[in-house]
């Protein structure tokens, strides 16, 4: 990556936070749906869940060039690191439907399970295996 677009991507970069998730709670059930054009203009171009990891396995460990991505806890409880520009690091814990993490590019993020956990996750691009950064050393080069 040149240093003019590393420059480029470290003026627009973007801390993780919290979000509710919109929807409707009643006796018989809740309902949660996805509408934010504020977070993913052109909407949610990739979506997938992660089931099935045994407790305190950890998932994700990479971060995104371009992607921003919105995790949310569908079942269980998982705990997520998120390392970001300038040696900011973050924890959050998700376990209800109606909050997600939006996680902007160039965050490093490690994910903890518990047992029984689904994450859901939102993209605003579809997969391509470029955009991923796996290793954890270029990483912070990056900073």
């Amino acid at each position: 990556m040149s240093s003019e677009a590393l420059n480029k991507i470290k003026l627009s970069y973007r801390a993780p936070r919290l979000i509710e998730i919109p929807g409707h709670i009643k006796e018989n059930g809740s309902v949660h749906f996805w509408e934010n054009r504020e977070l993913f203009p052109q909407g949610v171009l990739r979506c997938f869940w992660i089931s099935g990891v045994r407790e305190g396995e950890s998932r994700g460990n990479h971060a995104h060039r371009e992607e921003s991505q919105v995790i949310v806890a569908v079942a269980g409880k998982i705990e997520i690191k998120v390392d970001g520009f300038g040696g900011n690091v973050f924890h959050f814990e998700l376990d209800k439907p109606n909050v997600g993490l939006f996680v902007p590019p160039l965050n490093w993020i490690s994910i903890q399970f518990s047992s029984g956990a689904v994450l859901l996750g939102l993209g605003d691009r579809v997969f391509s295996e470029k955009d991923y950064i796996r290793d954890r050393d270029y990483f912070g080069t990056l900073q």
